[in-house]
């Protein structure tokens, strides 16, 4: 650029004073007189008006910096340093973040940490390589020092923190301390020193705060201590060289950065090329980059992207702040004006001060501000602000001209909570400590500032001690405003700038340090009405409606009621010192009126949302400090409440004060005004006046037969005077009397219309006796007044705490009005009378109930629910909503009195009603649990002691067997098993002997029950039925059942079946229930097998997957008992022995006491169940027996025989089907034979039969190779037979059916004997099916015998021509017999086993009719027989 273009060396502020001063001898532009406009050439001549253009001139680039060359180039370290210390050098050099740290940490790893090792090892153990790093590293420590300052001010945190490490552990080891400290002293240029100190002492005062840590541990040991780093700071050089750092950093961070991290321009430091002794120029660096392409530039956009730089410029200027604030504190040491001196220079340069200000153009230095966008700045600028105001209090005046525009424009205008933070206190010690500030800041005038620093640049030198800053005795104009109050002014208006809470305390020391110059400089008749005006924008702009606006209105009024009393004293001492000749007469009256009618106007709309207690402390305080000004101050701010006090009383007023509003203020007036002065004299009379004629409107309006607006208004009022005064209010005695006249004359009608009121009465009022006289006038008056809607308020009352303890009934007041409500809570229910009796029995029953009326109501509901449940568990009642009101009653009763629950005579008789509501009464139902019963018995069991744990339990278990027995109760035997196990009846008790019957009252059930079969019949598949002479059919109604068709003994039984199921050790400790178990399994078969008779455990009306569940439960348990029960294999001999000597004997254990028990019982009864009950015991017990021990219990069959036929035939039975086939029972069978020879047709039906049927039992399985009788024996007794049917005695079909069974077992013996046997047999079948016929259940038995007879012939005759021949003798007779009774069998007829067992073997037969007995109707006959059958 040529010398003529250049920029001008002056400043911007010479040149803006050159321009105004051309502008005054110039006319101004706008005055140009308007020139004829030219003519646009066209054609040829268009081009001949342009400009020539403009020659191009050569820009020269910018010089750059010079290199700093590394110390390892410069010094030569290359070839004498190690190889590996060398690459961590070279590595702090290069551009990479992570390669700076691997070599710092290789650094610190591999050569410090050894280092250290080697200084400290006091044992000689020493490395041999230790030395050596020593003394490399002391002769690289420049290289240390070269790379420092980069380092420690470098855009990452980590490099940052770990280079200060680094330096932190190098200035640990002395040599190195040393060394290093040498250098700085003798071989470092000023230039290095003042960058190494000065970004150490930066790196102290770090943004991050980790790394100012270790910045300032590393700096505070080894250069702000006492000695040895002392030295580096004692001389002015040093600080002078860190100031000079400090400034820089401050004014130009980017300059700064640049110079500690310059652009890297390569070196050539190869040897020229020569050919022939010429040299080869090099080619330039720019064409080797070309060329090299894939290579990185020396130096890319920057380590630090992640950083902008707006951050940068922040991060280096909060370091140097922190830096020079630490000088600051250091420099303040040596307290003096040379001291000072040192820093004068740099803290009165504005620039530095635009760290204060966020705004971004500095309105008091031409300059962007420093702290703009950047909060962390303008905190350390007030902090280094804070920092001279106590260090340098004396010095700081030197400053003012520059501090007081810097703080005053920067101060208010701040928008960072943060910042404010930091700002308050040094701000208002700056205020108090120079209050000429506000007049320096308003006489300030930047223009003028530039144009006296220009000056003073083109004067020269010799102008340096001169003052650099306006004079700051300038008089202040009148039209002249400091910008510093307006943006105070504005700061007001913003609500403290959005901090109340912080600014509004604040704002009276800011106040007071205005001048009134300023401060009251009226722009109306009132003075500082600015100030005021600005101070109520905050409420009128909403500034105050966030969160914790109570707090914040409070904080509001506070400043404003005391900014108001200073504006006022200020006024008024200006007043008394120099007369009126400054303010207009009456101006601070003026004030207070408007201040407090617009403070009142405020409050009582709510737009001043205050706690009223606050806003009366508040007001009255000030109201005093007016008073001790001039008491007519005083009175024009009472002015402004008056008119609103006395309206208080006022009941037909159109606009009725908010009394809550103003009541507390007057409360605070009476506290806080002293006795006896003028404010509380005029307190005292309004409220006498105020309260007398509230109490006399009262009054009247309670008096009057209707209500309306008014009289509620009043009362209202009445009632805020009650809260608000309390005891004061009946202090005197007229007003007592006649307060408590009007209270206990009108008290119901005061409960309907305002009950507030009543409460307040009761509980403000210090007279007991008058008191519990109207509490008990309200509770005899309930029943005659609404109840639902009176007691509510009462009860409110009482719950919100607000009447005193001392109310309580004391002749059953309140009977009548509760047991109107427990009535309606029960019967029908009430929704509103349960809560609100509830209500009454809880917290709040001691001031309605008695103790003896709660017992009283109490006991009435224990006894109501326990009959109540008692009716639904028997089914006689269904309302289970009455019961569970009852139940909720009784739960809030225990609740309000624990201790009932625990009495005995309550407990015996409630808890176990409870127990049945949440453990039975929802099983036997099948609906929900009903928590409230489950929340009594928990929490009974929970506080009650043992004794009474147990005593209860059983009482439960004893009610729980009661139940077990009744059949009326809709509860199943296992939903009481379900019920105990959840309700830890188990853990209250030991054991569950009370709830489980004992053997004694199941054997009376028994006793008491058919022991006979239900039909004859039954023979047909269970061999040991009797019979039918022998005893009669069952037939009549049902036994009495419960709902599942269970019987009392069914249900006994089966709560043992089901808890020896779940605890096979209780069924190991009880074998005795075998029996039962066992004979409940044959009565609930006999009802699975013939359904249509009656049965004695069972009604007909019982599930069959109930009966079949039993029997297999009792199959697996008896199958466990039996085998786990099971002793050694003599008990048999033990057993038998026993009942043979009929002595017991003691080698008896389990399983054989209990066999010898069964048949000692069996024999006293002799019946059929008690026999099928042995059977079925001594099938499992004989099937693994010895043949001797069969032989023994055959001895005792034979023993029993004719005492106990049926038990013998229970033994025989299972002797001949599961024993080993004992040596005796072959003779035994031959021996009844013989017997049978002897017998005449005239005992044919008594011993012939009794023999038969234990021939009958005797015989072997036909299956068996065992021979049932020779065949001689067995002629002669068919022959014997023969002659009992020949004979003209009567003999009974039972001897028939008999000698049928036994034939049955002869036939195969017989087929080869022909004889007359076979024709009495043949004669035998036709006369038993001509007598028999399905219809008949008493002929079943001989018929099903004869079918089964008939079959083992045909079997028979297949191989045998001789027995053929007979048979086709009668064959033809027979099966037409046996055709013609299937084919009349009714279609209808009950369901039964046997009938059906029996119908099955005749048709099996008809199946193989022979052809000559088939005609065109038999199929159609016999048809449904076969693909129909009556269900089972």
């Amino acid at each position: 650029m040529t010398k003529g273009a250049s920029k001008s060396s002056a400043s911007s502020a010479t040149r803006k004073k050159h321009a105004r001063k051309a502008a005054g001898k110039d006319a101004p532009l706008t005055d140009a007189p308007n020139l004829p406009k030219e003519k646009k050439l066209k054609g040829k001549d268009k081009g001949r008006g342009k400009e020539p253009p403009r020659k191009k001139v050569y820009v020269p680039p910018v010089k750059p910096q010079p290199v700093q060359q590394d110390p390892i180039d410069s010094l030569g370290l290359a070839q004498r340093l190690p190889a590996d210390l060398l690459v961590v050098w070279r590595g702090l050099s290069k551009k990479d973040v992570l390669t700076k740290v691997k070599a710092l940490d290789e650094l610190r790893v591999g050569w410090i940490d050894c280092v250290h090792i080697l200084l400290n090892d006091d044992e000689g153990h020493r490395d041999a390589e230790g030395p050596a790093r020593l003394e490399a590293l002391m002769a690289s420590l420049p290289v240390w020092m070269h790379h420092l300052p980069t380092l420690f001010l470098h855009p990452s945190r980590r490099l940052r923190i770990l280079a200060l490490t680094t330096h932190d552990e190098l200035l640990r080891a002395a040599p190195l301390r040393a060394q290093m400290f040498l250098h700085l002293r003798e071989v470092a240029s000023a230039e290095q020193v003042e960058c190494i100190l000065g970004s150490w002492c930066m790196a102290m005062r770090d943004p991050e705060r980790s790394v100012a840590l270790v910045a300032q541990r590393s700096w505070d040991v080894h250069v702000a201590a006492e000695e040895g780093g002392r030295l580096l700071l004692d001389t002015a050089k040093t600080v002078g060289s860190l100031l000079t750092f400090v400034q820089r950093a401050l004014l130009d961070p980017l300059a700064l950065h640049a110079y500690l991290n310059p652009v890297q321009v390569p070196v050539d430091v190869s040897a020229p090329k020569t050919v022939r002794g010429r040299p080869v120029p090099t080619p330039p660096v720019a064409a080797q980059t070309r060329r090299t392409g894939t290579e990185t530039p020396v130096r890319a956009k920057g380590e630090s992207d992640e950083e902008s730089e707006t951050d940068r410029k922040a991060r280096l200027r909060i370091g140097a702040l922190g830096a020079l604030q630490w000088i600051l504190d250091v420099r303040s040491q040596n307290a003096g004006s040379k001291s000072f001196d040192v820093v004068l220079d740099i803290l009165s340069d504005p620039r530095l001060w635009s760290s204060l200000c966020h705004a971004q153009t500095c309105p008091f230095a031409d300059v962007e501000s420093f702290g703009h966008a950047q909060p962390g700045v303008r905190s350390c600028a007030w902090a280094l602000l804070q920092a001279l105001l106590e260090n340098w209090p004396d010095e700081v005046a030197r400053l003012v001209p520059v501090l007081s525009v810097a703080v005053l424009r920067s101060a208010f205008a701040e928008s960072s909570e943060q910042v404010r933070g930091v700002m308050w206190r040094p701000l208002l010690k700056f205020l108090k400590n120079l209050p000429r500030a506000w007049e320096i800041d308003a006489t300030f005038d930047l223009d003028k500032a530039n144009d006296s620093e220009s000056d003073e640049a083109d004067d020269g030198p010799g102008t340096e001690e001169e003052t650099k800053v306006q004079p700051t005795s300038a008089p202040l104009a009148n039209d002249r405003e400091s910008p510093g109050f307006a943006d105070f002014l504005q700061f007001l208006q913003l609500g403290c700038g959005g901090s109340p809470l912080q600014g509004y305390p604040a704002v009276i020391v800011v106040l007071s340090s205005i001048p009134s110059s300023i401060l009251l400089h009226p722009d109306s008749d009132i003075p500082a009405s600015s100030f005021f005006s600005s101070f109520w924008a905050a409420l009128d702009g909403h500034a105050l409606s966030a969160l914790d606006r109570p707090a914040k209105s409070a904080a509001f009024l506070d400043a404003l009621l005391e900014c108001t009393t200073f504006a006022v004293r200020r006024v008024h001492n200006a007043r008394v010192q120099v007369g009126n000749s400054v303010y207009r007469e009456g101006a601070e009256n003026e004030l207070v009126r408007v201040q407090y009618t617009r403070v009142l106007e405020e409050y009582t709309s709510r737009r001043l949302r205050i706690e009223e207690r606050m806003a009366g402390e508040l007001i009255a305080k000030n109201l005093v400090r007016l008073s001790e000004i001039d008491t007519c101050l005083f009175d024009d701010a009472w002015g402004a409440f008056s008119p609103a006090m006395v309206a208080l009383s006022n009941s037909a007023s159109a606009d009725p004060p908010n009394t809550q509003l103003l009541l507390p203020l007057l409360k605070a007036f009476l506290i806080l005004f002293v006795k006896g002065s003028h404010p509380r004299s005029v307190v005292d009379e309004l409220f006498s006046r105020i309260v007398g004629n509230v109490l006399e409107k009262s009054r009247d309006a309670l008096l009057a037969r209707t209500q309306n607006e008014d009289t509620y208004r009043i009362l209202h009022v009445l009632l805020d005077l009650i809260d608000s005064f309390g005891d004061s209010l009946f202090t005197g005695v007229g007003q007592a009397e006649t307060l408590d006249g009007t209270i206990l004359e009108h008290a119901v009608k005061i409960l309907n219309v305002s009950p507030s009121l009543l409460t307040a009465y009761l509980s403000r009022r210090n007279d007991t006796t008058v008191t519990i006289e109207l509490w008990r006038s309200l509770l005899r008056s309930l029943p005659s007044q609404p109840i639902y809607t009176v007691l509510p308020r009462l009860l409110d009352a009482v719950e919100r705490h607000a009447l005193p303890d001392h109310l309580k009934p004391i002749q059953n007041e309140f009977d009548r009005s509760i047991g109107a409500l427990f009535a309606d809570a029960i019967s029908p229910p009430n929704p509103d009378a349960l809560p609100l009796l509830l209500r009454c029995l809880t917290r709040s029953e001691g001031y309605f109930v008695t103790d003896e009326s709660f017992d009283r109501l109490f006991q009435q509901v224990v006894a109501a629910f326990g009959e109540d449940l008692l009716r639904i568990l028997h089914g006689e009642d269904e309302d289970v909503a009455k019961l569970v009101v009852l139940a909720g009653i009784i739960d809030v009763c225990l609740e309000t009195r624990p201790w009932l629950a625990f009495h005995d005579g309550i407990a015996f008789s409630l808890v176990p009603d409870i127990f049945a509501l949440a453990f039975l009464l929802p099983r036997a139902l099948s609906m929900p649990e009903i928590p409230v019963a489950r929340k009594i018995w928990t929490s009974w069991l929970a506080g009650a002691p043992t004794g009474l744990k147990t005593q209860v339990g059983a009482g439960i278990c004893a009610r729980l067997q009661d139940a077990i027995f009744h059949t009326s109760i809709l509860v199943s035997p296992l939903d009481i098993l379900h019920a105990t196990a959840e309700g830890g009846i188990a853990n209250l008790v030991v054991g569950l002997d009370d709830l489980l019957p004992t053997s004694r009252l199941l054997d009376d059930l028994l006793s008491n029950l058919r022991l006979d079969p239900a039909i004859p019949s039954l023979a047909i598949i269970q061999p040991l039925i009797p019979p039918q002479s022998s005893f009669d059919v069952a037939e009549g109604p049902d036994c009495e059942a419960d709902q599942q068709g269970l019987g009392v003994y069914a249900r006994g039984v089966m709560v043992l079946l089901y808890s020896c199921t779940e605890d096979r050790d209780l069924a190991l400790a009880n074998l005795w229930a075998l029996r039962h178990f066992l004979a409940l399994a044959i009565y609930a078969e006999e009802l699975l097998e013939v359904p249509s008779l009656p049965n004695p455990a069972f009604s007909r009306i019982v599930a069959r997957d109930v009966l079949q569940d039993l029997i297999v439960k009792i199959q697996q348990l008896t199958a466990y008992l039996l085998t786990r029960a099971g002793e050694d294999d003599g008990w048999h001999v033990h057993a038998v022995t026993s009942l043979l000597s009929g002595r017991r004997s003691n080698l008896l254990g389990g399983l054989a006491a209990f066999t010898v028990d069964l048949i000692e019982h069996a024999q006293d009864e002799d019946d059929s169940l008690h026999c099928r009950i042995l059977y079925t015991i001594l099938q499992h017990v004989l099937r693994d027996t010895a043949r001797e021990e069969a032989d023994q219990w055959l001895l005792l069959a034979r023993r029993l025989e004719r005492g106990s036929l049926e038990i013998s035939l229970a033994i025989v039975l299972c002797v001949a089907q599961f024993g080993s086939e004992p040596p005796h029972l072959d003779r035994y069978r031959n021996e009844l034979a013989a017997e049978i020879l002897g017998i005449t047709a005239s005992k044919a039906n008594s011993d012939g039969l009794r023999l038969l049927r234990l021939l009958g039992a005797a015989a072997p399985d036909p299956d068996s190779d065992v021979v049932f009788l020779q065949q001689h024996r067995a002629v002669k007794f068919v022959k014997a037979c023969q002659g009992w049917i020949a004979s003209d005695a009567d003999v009974d079909e039972d001897v028939e059916s008999e000698i049928t069974n036994v034939l049955f077992h002869l036939v195969p013996i017989l087929q080869n004997v022909p004889g007359s046997h076979w024709d009495f047999t043949f004669d035998l079948i036709e006369n038993n099916l001509e007598n028999a016929s399905f219809e008949d259940d008493e002929t079943l038995t001989i018929l099903w015998r004869t079918i089964a007879l008939i079959q083992v012939i045909q079997d028979q005759v297949l191989y045998n021509k001789a027995l053929r021949a007979d048979w086709k003798q009668h064959e033809t007779t027979i099966l037409t017999l046996l055709r013609d009774i299937v084919a009349s069998e009714p279609k209808s007829v009950p369901a039964s086993t046997p009938r059906t067992v029996c119908r099955e073997a005749a048709l099996s037969i008809m199946q193989t009719l022979p052809p000559s007995l088939v005609d065109q109707t038999t199929l159609s006959k016999l048809g449904y027989r076969v693909d129909v059958a009556p269900a089972v």
